[in-house]
């Protein structure tokens, strides 16, 4: 199984902010936990970034696009006005594929199961899932504007790490 994760934002683009945070640190954070998992598991897994770099989406989808991955993945964490959302998505291009959605769901139940409300697996046309050839799902890791979301973030942040490694994992037959 070849992955391909990317982690949102970077370098001159912190993405969301609020308070000391900022989302490009947190999804690097998690994203280098679930790429080390999935390592252990014999997962070939590319990184679209290892540091606090800035890369264009176009350069994103191009990395992405140098392999045959069985699946892209973006993670974000989502904002919106302080303390008022809250909750987990998982989005799929407006014309993802079977496999997309299905482990679109999967990615989606592991969150909830952790506490995030359950915002859903939505359509989106966003530049990634739009840009990449392997089936592409952009998961948005809580409300990082949401006190309770950034606590569910960091206390669980190693086993949800590790758990959205079992799931990508899970939907490979060759892994059993």
């Amino acid at each position: 199984m070849k992955v391909c994760l990317d982690y949102g934002h970077g370098g001159r683009d912190p993405g969301a902010c609020y308070g000391d945070r900022r989302e490009a640190d947190d999804v690097l954070a998690i994203g280098k936990i679930v790429a080390k998992h999935l390592r252990a598991k014999g997962v070939v897994v590319q990184e679209t970034r290892k540091d606090d770099s800035f890369v264009s989406l176009a350069s994103r989808c191009h990395i992405a696009n140098k392999a045959n991955y069985d699946y892209f993945i973006s993670f974000h964490r989502n904002a919106y006005s302080p303390e008022i959302a809250s909750g987990a998505e998982v989005y799929v291009h407006t014309s993802g594929s079977p496999k997309a959605r299905q482990l679109a769901s999967r990615l989606q139940d592991c969150l909830v199961d952790f506490g995030y409300r359950d915002r859903g697996v939505k359509k989106a046309n966003f530049y990634v899932l739009r840009g990449t050839r392997a089936p592409a799902l952009l998961v948005e890791i809580g409300f990082i504007d949401n006190s309770v979301d950034n606590w569910r973030f960091d206390r669980h942040m190693e086993e949800m790490a590790r758990r959205l490694a079992e799931e990508i994992v899970g939907t490979d037959p060759q892994q059993f």
